[in-house]
């Protein structure tokens, strides 16, 4: 799936070059379930950025599968996001004069579904999540547990292979929160790749295996041959 080699990224501040992520090597196969943990400014944020497409390191390669993603060009990035990759973000992103319905099919609209098989899957989506009622409402007229329902159906509706989460329970109450990290739990067990950056320990816990991140420094605190936690068994 992902594959780092001599990654590091660096920043310019006040006339000093600063190094926010670096790595050696690291591998996350397909249908893994990944927290990054580690304090604020470590580079969990860089490396989720860099995972994503979205954020070039200043030395190394990144690959997906067999394509080096930053050999890409900006708009076969964007591409490559729309059709294989899913994000949650703590502040949700949602569209402020969308309803709930609208925000979930803007990804559809991107890959050119039509208009009824759009409606037709947003529909099921927020129904998954409780929303069957809350088609209509604006991102303003729903609580902040909604909102997230409402992004994370957005990210989950176009069936991503991979999903991409910066801090996806920091808002939540323990009720929302336990609705978001079901919906990993049933992703992962589904087959997706969980890449999940949080603060959170109960949603760092559902993971299957844990990167922290210090200053930078990236290392694999997983135990090695430790079986998978029992929410996440996928036998059936």
């Amino acid at each position: 799936m992902f594959q780092l080699n001599n990654v590091v990224k660096q920043y310019s501040r006040r006339g000093e070059v600063v190094t926010a992520f670096h790595c050696a090597d690291l591998t996350i196969e397909k249908s893994d379930y990944v927290a990054m943990v580690g304090p604020s400014g470590s580079g969990k944020t860089t490396l989720l950025s860099m995972l994503g497409g979205m954020l070039s390191p200043t030395t190394g390669s990144i690959r997906l599968d067999s394509t080096s993603i930053y050999d890409l060009s900006a708009a076969a990035r964007s591409q490559l996001r729309s059709q294989r990759m899913g994000f949650v973000f703590q502040t949700f992103n949602l569209i402020p004069y969308l309803t709930a319905l609208q925000n979930v099919q803007v990804p559809l609209c991107l890959l050119g579904r039509t208009q009824v098989e759009q409606e037709a899957q947003a529909v099921r989506m927020l129904d998954r999540f409780g929303l069957g009622e809350r088609l209509h409402h604006r991102p303003a007229e729903l609580s902040v547990g909604q909102q997230q329902r409402v992004a994370l159906a957005r990210t989950l509706v176009n069936d991503p292979q991979i999903v991409l989460a910066d801090e996806p329970t920091g808002n939540l109450d323990p009720e929302s929160r336990e609705v978001v990290l079901g919906a990993f739990d049933e992703a992962y067990r589904e087959g997706r790749t969980i890449i999940m950056v949080t603060h959170d320990p109960v949603a760092a816990n559902r993971a299957s295996r844990t990167l922290l991140l210090q200053n930078g420094e990236l290392k694999d605190t997983s135990m090695m041959g430790e079986s998978c936690p029992p929410h996440l068994n996928r036998a059936a």
